[in-house]
């Protein structure tokens, strides 16, 4: 679920509010301005794909293919509680609340694919494809009460096939997907209904192909429009549209923006842009991001990482990403990779460099499209701020491979991480009886800014600053200069994050200088 400075709701694959985090600042530890740690926090599990995230008054919600939870690091099949298609987490805790919905169908996988909360935050919206909830028939899209968790029976939509985007607003319900018809009159993809009873809305934009995701402009007058169409009503305007919010006629369209091979997995937005979140098919196609202004509605920035984007999310000035990103070397950042680095950080002002934030997941397992991650939403609760992360991973790569599928949560406290022990030390010698020392910068997570500490048997004797990422771990090297000549010394050296966590010493180098001991 998103929110913008109006108050209004939007959301595609994944979501979150901006409203309700905490009035501090990022956490000192970190290099801003990423203000979310890469420290995953211990969290529930699914035993399959989390595809949409919302979150509402310190409860994340859950909704994907998934038929059961367990507790954090448990193996599959071990303390499992059934929970068909749908879970209600505590945001502070990662522990599963008493509200439970079960989403079913007939015949075939039921599946939730769009989760959206109303701005009172009062009701939660789900689409998918599923014909009952809790026994309760709907027809791929309802309504349900959060203080009850029960669904509203009042809210009747029967959308024709899947929806796999929402965006709600005080006054109507916008959801975008595979759906030709809606209550049995036309809705090429995109539809919108009265938020209590569902009565349909004239606002019927006519898409070629199946929508993904929508949001609301801050003013209201505008809705966004993603997924992976050709045209709408008949225009030019590949994977993305801006239409108007009562008629859904054509504001702006983007013939030639986007090319034919990628489309628009999910939208985000903060009080002056949107983003985009695209997922390409083939070679060398776009798989990044794009950063959209409301005012102009023209590109602000494109970044062009490989590796598609499955879900985007603004906090605090920064864009995080979920995706499979595999190369950046277009955007000068790192070169194509075996390993694929599934969470990224960007400015909302410029996306290059990333920031130094670089926790990550693994593909999934065999048997889905081993994605990663696919949804991506922010909470709040007794004044520290969650970034939750959902999707088809089964494993936490930044943290020694640990056990945890479907979702894991990162929060904005400081750092309690250290960074990895600094390699390779050698000392030299050098002119006028100095010694040389060298050794591989080290790595943390989500510091890229990081001080060493040099040790001469077993005494400091120098501080020396240096940045670094996982693809780019430099030589670092300091020279002690206050040696006596004929004389063997020992050097060590540690490593300091902004929060003063620190490394173990390194191995130790030794060396003789030259000449006779005074």
């Amino acid at each position: 679920m998103r929110k913008s400075s109006a108050g209004v709701v939007a959301v595609g694959m994944a979501a979150a509010s901006m409203v309700g985090f905490s009035s501090a600042g990022p956490a000192g530890a970190l290099t801003g301005p990423v203000a979310m740690t890469a420290d995953d926090l211990p969290t529930w599990q699914t035993n399959g794909v989390v595809w949409a995230l919302a979150q509402a008054n310190g409860v994340v919600f859950a909704g994907g293919t998934f038929s059961t939870v367990r507790p954090p690091g448990a193996a599959a099949g071990t303390n499992e509680q059934q929970a068909l298609n749908f879970q209600a987490f505590d945001a502070a805790s990662g522990a599963p609340t008493s509200c439970r919905l079960s989403f079913t169908v007939g015949s075939g996988t039921a599946t939730v694919r769009a989760l959206a909360v109303s701005p009172d935050k009062s009701t939660l919206y789900a689409g998918g494809t599923f014909g009952a909830v809790n026994g309760t028939k709907v027809g791929n899209l309802a309504a349900v009460d959060i203080a009850s968790c029960t669904v509203k029976p009042d809210f009747k939509v029967s959308a024709s096939a899947q929806v796999r985007g929402i965006a709600a607003t005080g006054s109507s319900v916008y959801f975008g997907g595979n759906f030709t018809s809606v209550g049995g009159q036309t809705r090429q993809h995109f539809a919108a209904v009265d938020p209590a009873t569902g009565a349909l809305r004239p606002f019927a934009p006519a898409a070629d192909d199946a929508g993904k995701s929508l949001l609301v402009s801050p003013d209201g007058s505008k809705v966004v429009l993603g997924g992976d169409f050709d045209t709408v009503n008949g225009a030019d305007s590949h994977a993305l549209a801006v239409v108007d919010a009562t008629t859904g006629a054509n504001v702006r369209t983007y013939p030639g923006f986007i090319e034919p091979t990628s489309t628009v997995q999910d939208l985000t937005a903060d009080a002056t842009g949107f983003y985009t979140g695209n997922e390409g098919t083939g070679g060398g196609v776009f798989d990044g991001r794009i950063a959209m202004d409301f005012s102009t509605l023209n590109q602000r920035w494109r970044d062009t990482c490989l590796g598609a984007t499955q879900a985007v999310q603004v906090y605090k000035g920064v864009l995080y990403s979920a995706s499979h990103a595999h190369n950046c070397s277009s955007m000068g950042q790192f070169p194509q990779m075996n390993d694929r680095q599934h969470l990224l950080a960007e400015s909302v002002g410029n996306p290059r460099p990333l920031l130094g934030w670089f926790p990550d997941t693994d593909d999934g397992p065999a048997g889905t499209e081993q994605i990663g991650p696919r949804a991506l939403t922010a909470a709040s609760k007794g004044g520290t701020d969650y970034l939750w992360v959902g999707g088809e991973f089964t494993r936490v790569a930044s943290n020694g491979n640990r056990l945890q599928q479907g979702l894991v949560r990162f929060p904005n406290t400081p750092d309690t991480r250290s960074p990895s022990v600094p390699q390779a030390l050698t000392a030299s010698l050098a002119a006028r009886g100095a010694v040389r020392l060298t050794w591989q910068a080290s790595l943390d997570l989500d510091d890229s800014a990081l001080t060493y500490t040099v040790y001469r048997n077993g005494t400091k004797i120098a501080t020396v600053s240096g940045s670094s990422t996982f693809w780019i771990r430099p030589t670092v090297s300091t020279s002690d200069t206050a040696t006596q000549p004929g004389t063997t010394y020992s050097y060590q050296v540690t490593v300091s994050d902004a929060a003063g966590n620190t490394s173990a010493m390194s191995a130790a180098a030794s060396v003789t200088t030259y000449g006779t001991a005074p």
